[in-house]
């Protein structure tokens, strides 16, 4: 029976050993393929702080931009406002270049130095009407020239230049 079991042994043994170096094997896969998932995580989360980074960069770039745009309608409104106000009271007047058409007994001459330029004076409402269109026009150039620079400054920082 000794026999036996010692037969048993020689056979159960080297497979015990065989199984217990196969096991530490496998963990040090486990091992190398996690350091290597851990790598790969730590490359990831260092991009998305540099993204972060940039994007918090770049929202700041844009409120600046709006900001300035902002000040310009203001300041834009308050010209326009107070150019309304004079229209109003009349302080200020509008009026465009007219010239006669030619006829009999009448000449096409251009202004001259000796030749003043005729004029027509605009009614206020027509006045006020065209500040009105002027002004709404000068603050969507203000908005679209806002909207190309806001591009620019996006564009510049996505490939990597400053805005």
């Amino acid at each position: 029976m000794k026999a036996a079991a010692t037969m048993i042994l020689k056979a159960v043994l080297p497979l015990a050993v065989l199984g217990a170096l196969y096991g530490a094997d496998q963990r040090g896969e486990e091992r190398g393929s996690l350091r290597v998932q851990n790598d790969q995580l730590a490359g990831t989360v260092q991009q998305l702080a540099k993204t972060l980074e940039r994007s918090g960069q770049l929202a700041d770039s844009l409120e600046q931009i709006l900001d300035t745009n902002r000040t310009g309608q203001n300041d834009a409104k308050s010209s326009i406002d107070s150019l309304a106000a004079g229209l109003r009271s009349g302080s200020i007047r509008l009026s465009v270049r007219t010239s006669p058409e030619p006829g009999p007994g009448v000449s096409a001459e251009r202004a001259s130095p000796g030749n003043p330029e005729a004029r027509a004076e605009l009614d206020r409402e027509d006045a006020a009407a065209l500040l009105g269109i002027t002004g709404e026009g000068d603050a969507a150039i203000r908005d679209l020239n806002t909207c190309i620079d806001a591009y620019g400054a996006v564009r510049a920082k996505v490939n990597g230049a400053a805005p």
